[in-house]
């Protein structure tokens, strides 16, 4: 069975879970983005246990109705500088960027295939809803509904070039 190391993906899905096990009483709890963060760059020796009992304290540590931020995670369990550590995330987007490059990919391809990976993944895990997956990526839904309709063009345009 796989680590929680190596399938970094099922973090999140797994902390949403367990946040629902934990507080059935608010099942739409939001992470905000540095506690994302963290539950990426942070090692689970005990794999989905040690998470489970992580998002176990968090939980029961938050209040209120709005989204689980920092201060609801133990001063105790952060990295000792208090901030999140991005080097493994950074590691595993770096790896792409440089197999990217091997391959001949340019700056601007480079940064499209990542604006385009990020919009299928935000608009995947939020439905197709463009409202959440806009305030996820940080644009307005106008802005998301404009690189959206660019990016059905580009892959539009892509397959009927391929196609022939």
């Amino acid at each position: 069975m796989p680590s929680l190391a190596e399938r970094r993906e099922d973090i999140l899905p797994l902390t949403e879970h367990f946040l629902r096990l934990f507080r059935p009483d608010n099942p739409c709890l939001e992470l905000d983005r540095p506690v994302r963060e963290y539950l990426l760059s942070r090692a689970y020796p005990g794999n989905i246990r040690d998470l489970r009992q992580l998002i176990g304290r968090i939980s029961s540590r938050h209040v209120g109705p709005g989204p689980i931020t920092v201060g609801d995670i133990s001063p105790e369990e952060l990295p000792a500088d208090g901030l999140v550590n991005r080097n493994s995330r950074n590691a595993d987007f770096e790896g792409a960027v440089r197999h990217a490059l091997a391959l001949g990919a340019g700056l601007k391809e480079i940064g499209q295939a990542a604006t385009d990976a990020a919009l299928r993944i935000v608009l995947d895990e939020e439905n197709g809803n463009l409202q959440l997956a806009a305030r996820r990526l940080g644009v307005t839904d106008r802005a998301l509904q404009m690189r959206r309709a660019a990016w059905r063009s580009r892959e539009g345009g892509s397959r009927d070039r391929t196609a022939g």
